[in-house]
């Protein structure tokens, strides 16, 4: 053998060693990497959520036709559960909003009522999860024309811009992405418009009146 080649060969210790090493390296499964996904929550049905109405929704008394239009709302303030954060302030919400001409023909006088149906469906949130709302309320404009009612008086059926309506989960929501947080929910908006479930169920039960003293 000559010196060339011997000088090329490694020592029988070291060549050992770098065999181990590198069947180590082989074998070690590779480091997962941290999660950063968000927690779940699961929301129970008739979790109450406040929704903002963002622009005038305004249908004359003399209106048109039936006709559904598609609307966007925004989610009113932070929504938290439980200490997490299911919602925030400013997430979309969608609904829509269907008007009904309804005209009723006199001796002396025709009534033309318009009814505006507002419909709140789901609320978008800050990570994609879709959240099912449910609200549903009417509201009734009019114009009355003749000349018993001297002339044509007319009021809009209307949900102003800014209006505060009180929605709540129709179904039970699983696994909806959240945040914790050491917030405590908002106080209860004032005014609220209720859906015309509560609104009704209101006047049928109204609050007792207080004792006179």
């Amino acid at each position: 053998m000559t010196d060339r080649f011997k000088s090329r060969r490694l020592p029988i210790g070291i060549a050992a060693v770098a065999i181990v090493f590198l069947v180590t390296v082989a074998a070690t499964p590779p480091t997962a990497a941290p999660s950063t996904s968000s927690p779940t929550v699961n929301i129970p049905r008739r979790t109450v959520m406040y929704v903002t109405v963002t622009k005038d929704i305004r249908v004359g008394g003399a209106g048109t036709n039936s006709e559904v239009h598609k609307v966007k709302f925004e989610v009113t303030q932070d929504v938290i559960l439980n200490g997490y954060l299911v919602a925030k302030a400013g997430d979309l919400a969608e609904g829509e909003y269907t008007n009904q001409n309804n005209i009723t023909k006199r001796v002396f006088s025709t009534n033309e009522s318009q009814e505006v149906a507002l419909d709140i469906d789901d609320i978008v949130n800050f990570c994609g999860d879709t959240v099912h709302l449910e609200f549903e309320r009417t509201f009734v404009g009019g114009a009355r024309g003749g000349f018993m009612s001297f002339g044509i008086h007319a009021h809009d059926a209307v949900f102003a811009k800014g209006s505060v309506l009180k929605a709540q989960t129709d179904r039970p929501e699983k696994n909806i992405c959240a945040e914790a947080t050491t917030a405590a929910p908002g106080p209860v908006p004032s005014p609220l418009v209720v859906s015309d479930e509560e609104a009704q169920a209101a006047t049928a039960s109204p609050s007792p009146r207080p004792l006179p003293r």
